[in-house]
């Protein structure tokens, strides 16, 4: 990709106990159960588990709670209602109350080019949404992304799809994700989840 990868300031959009000093590259594997759709995050050189998506049963919408490796609740991922794959808003915790918003990620369109992916993010504190406060650009389905700040070109985590037809068919995806130093990586786990959700829908 064409993009800038500037340094920029230690960024905590979750919390700041997820921003490593040093570039993460972390391995994201998706399987299928019988509570939706469950991710498991390692570190991609120890293998070390750092996070869990476990998907929730019984929900009108899709949800799933972001958990540590202790399985401590960091954020909950919840479709909107109203703008169906869409619009997604993730919470603090394994809240789902208004107070405890964090972002908000959107797909401004429910169909797009195969070549070219464009969701917009924003933070709770841009009720507005005029101008987006990230934006993830690229193709997924060519298996690249990357996530930017604001309309800039400035890239702070690229996400890879590590397509096979297989493993597509079994709901079995897998990711390599690259964060930058200083940059939440929690955060940019849950926009993995997020497209995930928004290409696989069930």
């Amino acid at each position: 990709m064409d993009m800038e990868d500037a340094a920029v300031p230690a960024l905590a959009v979750v919390d700041a106990r997820f921003c490593a000093a040093d570039a993460a590259t972390l391995a994201v594997a998706k399987a299928l159960s019988m509570s939706g759709s469950d991710f498991a995050v390692t570190d991609a050189a120890t293998g070390a588990l750092v996070l869990r998506v476990d998907g929730v049963l019984f929900t009108l919408r899709r949800r799933c709670v972001l958990v540590d490796a202790d399985r401590r609740p960091v954020l909950t991922v919840q479709e909107s209602a109203l703008m169906l794959n869409t619009r997604w808003k993730v919470f603090r915790g394994d809240s789902t109350l208004r107070r405890d918003l964090m972002f908000t990620v959107v797909k401004p369109s429910l169909i797009q080019l195969r070549g070219s992916t464009k969701v917009s993010v924003f933070l709770a504190s841009n009720d507005a949404e005029q101008a987006c406060d990230f934006r993830i650009t690229g193709s997924y389905h060519d298996g690249a992304c990357a996530v930017c700040l604001g309309d800039s070109d400035t890239v702070i985590a690229k996400i890879d799809w590590r397509f096979s037809v297989v493993s597509a068919l079994l709901g079995k995806n897998s990711y390599s994700v690259t964060v930058n130093p200083g940059i939440d990586y929690a955060f940019v786990v849950a926009l993995v989840v997020i497209l995930d959700e928004m290409h696989f829908q069930r």
